[in-house]
């Protein structure tokens, strides 16, 4: 036997008394391994071994690892890093890859006696490789690394080579390399969620709504009781739709989890122009059924409410579904979807270049109804696009899609490519197609909480900071103080295109006047055109109107008013032109809501608000049963109302608790059912009688109004 390598029998291990345990300051000196050593846990064999290789100069690496019937370990061994042979897998062997095995045989062998105990069985220390003390590294992270890392992963932070650095304390010290990083996130993130998708998503959800009850979430399984699809809207979404209901975009092209579930936000634009989530689905397919379902649970979460607006892509199974749920809902289609599909359809023509910037500047560049359908129709004959099922399918549509037919609907920004791409970017960086179900909710809620902190910080700039004005005109002023800034930059932008316009009168009509304002703007071919637009200025009403429809598809008012407004000397406008919308001194809803991850530094207005929604959601569950109880309540109620609006309470603080002359009675008792009387209703199980053979389970009933809403 080799002088280096010593061993014992697992029964001499097992039975002998000769073995000691090695003290922490054994470990802490690296002392060289024997047989017999004697350790508590795996890990202090690891930490041992690790120092004593540290100081010898060779890493470490775990091999021949056996565990019993029940998984427990059995023996193990820990060896140097260069152990075993080199395999190639490259595809090429003139292209070989570096290698640092050797087919050294330093290693220990480590047996678990049945009382647990870790013991040495059998020692070799030669090596066939020069050892540097300086050169080695061990590729483990502590637990200081691993909190870093964990710490990233929740606030979507990418991993680099800054967070190898950090968790090292140091370059020099960087012993762990991407791959480490990577499988400690993984780890961390399984044991955070749980094992099961599904169980794991039910248990975070369930964790969301006990901190705030108007979390609303919907899972949908079938007959076997897989999960099959699945949607949820958080208390802030659904207060934010309060105040953004007029135009919302569902899109279900963004991208798909392991599972080919596609994800289906419902997005929204807020009074910064901010993209901003009123709820999120995940689809097992994409046919009717499954949409109408998802449609009818998101309209009965935002309290049956239906926008003025939906954006979705040209689906004929959405456009079906859109049609069933949302009937009196105007539907346009998304143009920047549209077109990304013209590659795939008319790649094959010859000509295709130049079809492909015809019809960019036939949707784009059109002026007038007429202008468009001539020149679609001499696209069509030039280019032979008569059996062309797509365009045909367009054009049949185009008054969904085309700017030009929809320039009298409002879309925020919604209906043209420009918010398309901030709306599309606002999961990156958080989830990918190859992201776990459980990591979606979670990264979701995270990437939902940064969308918070970035209007919040918004808010914060509109209120305690101004843009400068570039002009001397009174309206820019007034849209100065009332506007945020995002808005007003925007607006802004109309000033300075208005270099490029001259306008002449037309004529007049009575107070009607005329005027054609011309503008220069580039076209889709990279050429610098002249258009003329017809402005219409009422002067005894104070009403503009302009051919572009700015202010009507937008809410700000265009360059070519601007440009008739200053040759008429006006020097305010009207409320009428002021939408509400892009204000900044408006108190909305949805800022005073606090979610699942406002635990910490939760302001008082959102501990106030969180008790009276507890408190009303009791007092509507009662009220409903009988028509008495509700119409009392409903009496009191409008009678509350009525005496906050005429400021005929006492709200003062220095009078705070003396609300003897508020008409409020003594509370209703709440009937507990055997349970406590505080405690929130036990989440319902219901069949759905539309769909048969779909389990649905409604985990929040509640309407941000406190009323029920399942399903009976």
């Amino acid at each position: 036997m080799d002088n280096n390598i010593t061993s014992t029998s697992v029964d001499e291990i097992n039975i002998g008394d000769n073995s000691t345990h090695v003290r922490s300051e054994e470990r802490d000196e690296g002392v060289e391994p024997k047989v017999g050593m004697k350790f508590n846990s795996e890990e202090e064999v690891r930490t041992f071994y690790s120092k004593y290789a540290t100081i010898q100069g060779f890493g470490i690496a775990k091999i021949s690892v056996k565990g019993d019937d029940e998984g427990k370990p059995k023996y193990f061994s820990l060896a140097c890093s260069r152990n075993g042979n080199y395999v190639s897998t490259a595809n090429s062997g003139f292209n070989p890859r570096p290698s640092t095995k050797t087919g050294c045989k330093a290693k220990i062998n480590v047996v678990v006696r049945s009382d647990g105990v870790f013991v040495i069985s059998k020692v070799s220390i030669n090596h066939n490789h020069g050892l540097s003390p300086s050169k080695s590294r061990h590729r483990k992270l502590d637990s200081a690394a691993k909190r870093i890392l964990d710490i990233n992963d929740q606030a979507t932070i990418e991993l680099s080579e800054s967070s190898l650095v950090i968790s090292a304390s140091g370059h020099e010290r960087v012993s762990n390399n991407e791959k480490d990083c990577r499988n400690s996130i993984a780890k961390v993130r399984n044991s955070r969620l749980g094992v099961g998708d599904a169980e794991a998503v039910c248990k975070f959800f369930k964790r969301m709504q006990q901190r705030n009850p108007n979390f609303y979430h919907v899972m949908d399984f079938d007959e076997e009781g897989r999960l099959r699809n699945l949607f949820w809207a958080d208390a802030r979404s659904r207060a934010a739709y309060e105040s953004f209901l007029d135009v919302v975009s569902f899109d279900t092209t963004y991208m798909t989890n392991e599972y080919g579930m596609p994800l289906t936000p419902f997005v929204g634009v807020n009074h910064h122009g901010q993209s901003i989530l009123f709820g999120c689905g995940l689809l097992s397919c994409k046919d009717i059924d499954t949409y109408i379902w998802l449609f009818r649970n998101w309209l009965e979460c935002m309290s049956w409410q239906a926008p003025k607006v939906i954006v979705t892509d040209q689906c004929k199974s959405i456009q079906a579904a859109v049609r069933e749920v949302f009937p009196n809902t105007q539907h346009c289609l998304c143009l920047k979807q549209i077109m990304r599909k013209i590659p795939e359809n008319l790649r094959r023509f010859n000509e295709y270049k130049k079809i492909k910037r015809y019809l960019k500047s036939i949707v784009y560049e059109s002026i007038t109804i007429n202008e468009f359908e001539r020149r679609w129709a001499e696209m069509i004959d030039e280019f032979d696009l008569r059996q062309n099922e797509w365009l045909a399918s367009l054009y049949n549509d185009r008054k969904q899609w085309v700017p030009l037919f929809m320039k009298e609907t409002f879309g925020a920004g919604m209906l043209t490519t420009q918010h398309s791409k901030s709306m599309n970017l606002f999961f990156d960086g958080c989830v990918n197609s190859k992201t776990t179900l459980k990591q979606f909710v979670e990264q979701y809620d995270q990437a939902l909480k940064r969308k918070v902190e970035n209007e919040s910080l918004a808010d914060s700039s509109s209120f305690n900071s101004k843009i400068p004005l570039i002009s001397h005109f009174g309206f820019e002023k007034q849209f100065q103080e009332v506007y945020t800034n995002d808005i007003f930059k925007q607006f802004q932008s109309e000033i300075r295109g208005m270099v490029y316009c001259n306008v002449s009168f037309v004529g007049s009509d009575g107070h009607v006047s005329t005027f054609q304002v011309s503008d220069v703007s580039k076209g889709e071919d990279g050429i610098t055109k002249k258009v003329v637009y017809n402005v219409q200025y009422n002067e005894d009403q104070f009403e503009v109107l302009c051919l572009c429809r700015l202010f009507e598809f937008m809410g700000i008012i265009c360059r070519h008013i601007i440009k008739v407004l200053v040759e008429k000397n006006v020097n305010e406008v009207p409320d009428q032109y002021i939408l509400d919308r892009w204000k900044k001194d408006i108190k909305r809803t949805h800022t005073y809501v606090t979610n699942c991850y406002d635990d910490l530094g939760m302001k008082e207005q959102h501990v106030r608000q969180r008790c009276l929604y507890s408190q009303f959601s009791q007092i509507s569950e009662m009220a409903v049963e009988s028509a008495k109880m509700y119409e009392f309540v409903m009496k009191n109620l409008q009678l509350l109302h009525e005496r906050m609006l005429s400021n005929d309470c006492c709200f003062d603080d220095a009078n705070e608790g003396d609300c003897s002359d508020l008409p409020i009675c003594s509370p209703l008792k709440v009937r507990s059912n055997g349970r406590p009387p505080m405690k929130r209703k036990e989440s319902k199980v219901c069949m759905s009688k539309s769909n048969k053979g779909r389990k649905v389970v409604y985990e929040n009933n509640h309407s941000l109004d406190g009323t029920d809403t399942a399903p009976h």
